[in-house]
């Protein structure tokens, strides 16, 4: 890898982890088409790869959360719990993709997320602090089993099950499901990363710069969100999902 590709990544890890950190899906979401469309890098690598930069970015993020006192401990503990097992059984099922078929679902995961999240538009939000049927432990634990499957399946991290569950379902406040998605993402992803890095999953050259990206991004992100209403967030969350998922079909196209 060149230096110049090198110092590209890392300004692709920046921007995709700041957006990533401001919508609560950790910025591999972003990382993914973009390791797959411009660089052709294999489904397997690819996961591992983009859950080792979403583990940095939302770790990063994930203390300026901490810090600004907007993650919901209580909600998040059991979804670790059951990331565990999930995240091992998504690192199998990866290697059983073609490159197409990872394409293909991956891109039909986000234009489903996509909807689901502009119909939360019109749902009116729980009251901050406000408990909700996802404060069960075992609706945690069992939520957890999906997060920690897709996390390692994609490389995502867990936001495309936590976000239906949490902003729809549960009606929970849009910023208390960013940094809550965050540290269930950080708490959850290292599993998911040690088995893909056991596996061989890792490609080492694309991580570091991304990592170092993932880093700065993640630290900047919690303080623009800060500064963004809730609405405009569903709204770049939803045209961040739609926009890379295009990217993959464009991939088959031309």
């Amino acid at each position: 890898m060149t230096p110049l590709s090198a110092l590209e990544l890392f300004a692709i890890g920046v921007a995709a982890s700041i957006f990533g950190s401001i919508v609560g899906l950790g910025g591999g979401f972003v990382i993914i088409p973009i390791l797959r469309v411009a660089f052709g890098v294999p489904p397997a690598q690819v996961a591992g790869t983009s859950l080792l930069m979403v583990l940095a970015n939302t770790g990063a993020s994930t203390f300026g959360y901490l810090r600004h006192r907007t993650v919901d401990l209580q909600l998040a503990l059991p979804f670790t719990v059951g990331a565990v097992p999930g995240s091992i059984l998504g690192v199998v099922a990866v290697k059983r993709f073609t490159p197409s078929g990872f394409d293909i679902t991956y891109g039909a995961v986000l234009i489903v997320l996509a909807v689901v999240v502009i119909l939360r538009r019109s749902v009116a939000p729980r009251a901050v602090g406000e408990r909700s049927f996802a404060h069960d432990p075992r609706i945690g634990v069992i939520a957890g089993l999906g997060i920690g499957f897709f996390s390692s399946l994609f490389g995502i991290g867990g936001g495309i099950v936590l976000i239906p569950l949490l902003l729809i379902a549960a009606r929970m406040p849009p910023h208390i499901v960013t940094a809550t998605s965050a540290f269930i993402i950080t708490t959850t992803a290292p599993v998911g990363v040690l088995a893909h890095a056991v596996g061989g999953d890792v490609d080492w050259p694309f991580s570091v710069p991304l990592i170092l990206g993932g880093l700065v991004g993640g630290s900047v992100g919690p303080l623009i969100q800060k500064r963004v209403s809730s609405p405009t967030l569903i709204t770049l969350l939803a045209a961040a999902l739609i926009a890379a998922a295009l990217g993959l079909a464009l991939r088959h196209i031309f």
